[in-house]
């Protein structure tokens, strides 16, 4: 049995509670930190508790309302939530955790790395692992053809750099993903999606 933390984003929390619900099924401990923006960005709340032994919620605009006596919620960020759990506010400790997953916008991702290898360090096992889900830009849609997917990789110890295709290996080891190299591949879908988004708009109001 494992001490899982899942760290979910906005929309990717809709792809953290099947993880927690595998994780369960595998006899672990799951605690679930989930994010959001707005109030209003909250959803599949049942299926995200279903996946859990315990939830975080944190939202930068309120307070989430819990149903669950084991459950806190957070005003702010996530990882403001995450040290605010670690400190005893909110309860519990996070020395036992083996394994966190996250998944979510690549500036979350960095920041709970950040905290991971910062402020969280004292309070973390030296020997757990840090899985992050990379959403790079994707065009093909086959397996690692047009390279539009291409995460840069940085080994912290020889400074040697790798590349992986998140089409075919999506989950990474939070440890060697360099989140700037990520920021720069997403921007330039940034006109394309700015675009798309005041079609959609515009064919909404008319």
């Amino acid at each position: 049995m494992k001490n899982i933390m899942l760290i979910g984003g906005g929309v990717g929390n809709a792809v953290l509670f099947s993880i927690g619900k595998a994780c369960l099924e595998n006899n672990n401990k799951v605690l679930y930190f989930a994010g959001y923006k707005k109030l209003s960005d909250v959803f599949k709340r049942a299926l995200i508790e279903r996946a859990s032994n315990a939830v975080v919620w944190a939202c930068e605009e309120g307070l989430i309302e819990t149903s669950r006596d084991q459950d806190k919620s957070f005003h702010g960020n996530i990882v403001d939530a995450i040290v605010s759990y670690q400190q005893g506010r909110l309860g519990i400790n996070l020395n036992t955790i083996d394994k966190i997953i996250t998944i979510g916008s690549d500036k979350m991702m960095k920041a709970v790395n950040e905290a991971r290898k910062t402020i969280l360090k004292p309070y973390l096992k030296s020997s757990h692992i840090a899985i992050s889900s990379v959403n790079s830009p994707m065009q093909c849609m086959m397996k690692e053809i047009c390279a539009q997917c291409v995460q840069q990789h940085i080994n912290t110890e020889t400074g040697e750099r790798s590349f992986v295709y998140s089409c075919s290996n999506q989950d990474q080891d939070m440890e060697f993903i360099d989140f700037d190299f990520l920021s720069e591949r997403l921007k330039q879908n940034s006109l394309q999606e700015k675009l798309t988004a005041k079609w959609i708009d515009h064919v909404q109001r008319y």
